[in-house]
């Protein structure tokens, strides 16, 4: 893979990052996984390596940062996969005594799901989490077959929207869960990822690719999609050529466009005033780009990456990873957003599901603490991805299947399939002096 620069500064014999899905045993989950961005974490491959063994270049990693319980985690998931299953529990047992908030996936693992001794360390990690399950149920999609990835909400019209993957469209959600269809033919969508609404202007944003299906990264096709909200007509795409694989978009106080390119590990600025595309923060400059959201004053924009979110000054677009405290887990997040002074974040990566609060510095250049606001117990959570701040709460993709989508554009297993649900979780009693650690 050429050479980037990791935008955390850190480990200087490793420059760059190879991506890879949460489920990357089952190959159609793979390609799914990988390609979408859901809950992606980059791992450190060596520059200029003929064939990179992930192994290898995780365990260089790890000797430099012996203390990073994501790296640590990561190695566990390749030793697995290569067969090591000693070498995978030594890992795991590192990234319990370094870190909090994991939980090994069983997808992640299935080298060693068979092993009693995983069930027992497993156990030992879900013993340190805490339990949140307040959230509630409150729209049960009618359509098995949807693969929802985006949800965006309208609080002049107080209407919920949602994209599909498999249906290359977009839908306004109803009070009881039916689903009217907002895109036309005319549109021409390829699958829809992150969704944006621009409310003042009445404008709906929606990411647009082909680059999640073999057939697609052959000719990639990656572009934002604009549709007026009182009609639901198309108004004019933004295609991104240079892009690889885009994934969300977030929309900047002046009316601009922030889109994460998954693939390519940068961000786009887009103008639709003027009609131009450029980029924000180059290729390979913010790795495993996936969730983006912008703060209170429209100054900064905050990436979901690799390790932890990175923070973006919009005026030059200078990178700068967010401090953690020690021990806490904020990798692989999909979608992310601003509230109240803090950055919530869905993960589905180091935790099969988790939907934690970054409690941010006055500054915000570093998270004084994170908290979790719905645990991996939520009996809704089947492959969370991204959620939309609504009136009353943080409502969540909970359950959404994307990871059936495979690499030939049909959907695994579809007869499994049960309706999509949105969860709502509650937001009132946090704030940004809780400082709350779960």
């Amino acid at each position: 893979m050429p050479k980037a620069i990791d935008p955390l500064k850190r480990s200087p014999s490793v420059v760059g990052f190879a991506r890879f899905g949460r489920a990357c045993a089952p190959i159609a989950r793979a390609a799914v996984a990988c390609a979408l961005g859901v809950g992606l974490l980059s791992v450190a491959i060596a520059a200029d390596e003929p064939s990179p063994d992930p192994v290898a270049a995780l365990e260089r990693a790890v000797a430099q940062e012996p203390d990073d319980a994501v790296l640590t985690y990561f190695l566990a998931r390749y030793r697995s996969q290569a067969g090591d299953r000693d070498g995978a529990f030594a890992a795991l047992e590192q990234t319990l005594r370094n870190g909090e908030g994991f939980l090994p996936a069983l997808g992640l693992f299935e080298g060693l799901k068979n092993d009693r001794r995983f069930a027992a360390l497993r156990a030992r990690f879900a013993e340190r989490l805490p339990r949140k399950t307040d959230g509630r149920v409150a729209f049960t999609l009618r359509d098995r077959g949807l693969l929802p990835e985006g949800i965006a909400y309208d609080p002049v019209a107080r209407r919920f929207y949602v994209g599909s993957i498999a249906k290359a469209a977009i839908y306004r959600i109803e009070n009881d869960g039916s689903l009217t269809r907002l895109s036309r033919a005319d549109a021409k969508l390829d699958a829809v990822l992150g969704l944006a609404i621009d409310a003042p202007r009445r404008k709906l944003y929606a990411v647009s690719t082909n680059a999640l299906t073999d057939k697609g990264r052959v000719r990639p096709r990656n572009a934002v999609m604009a549709f007026d909200l009182a009609s639901g007509r198309w108004r004019r795409t933004f295609d991104v050529p240079a892009a690889r694989q885009l994934n969300d978009v977030a929309v900047a106080h002046d009316g601009s466009l922030l889109v994460t390119d998954s693939a390519g590990g940068g961000v786009w600025h887009i103008d639709p005033a003027a009609g131009t595309v450029r980029a924000l923060v180059p290729l390979d400059g913010a790795r495993g780009a996936n969730g983006i959201a912008v703060d209170a004053q429209g100054e900064v924009a905050y990436v979901a990456a690799s390790r932890r979110p990175l923070r973006i000054d919009l005026a030059n677009g200078s990178v700068t990873p967010l401090a953690l405290p020690a021990r806490e887990n904020a990798a692989a997040i999909d979608g992310l957003y601003w509230h109240d002074g803090a950055l919530i974040g869905v993960q589905n990566v180091t935790t099969p599901a988790r939907v934690v609060r970054l409690v941010l510095a006055a500054d915000g250049r570093s998270v004084t603490s994170v908290q979790t606001l719905q645990s991996h117990h939520q009996q809704a959570f089947d492959e969370p991805t991204t959620a939309a701040i609504g009136p009353d709460g943080l409502y969540v993709l909970a359950r959404t299947y994307v990871t059936r989508y495979n690499a030939k554009g049909r959907i695994e297993r579809p007869d499994s399939l049960k309706p999509p649900l949105v969860l709502r979780i509650p937001l009132s009693g946090h704030s940004r002096t809780d400082a709350h650690s779960g």
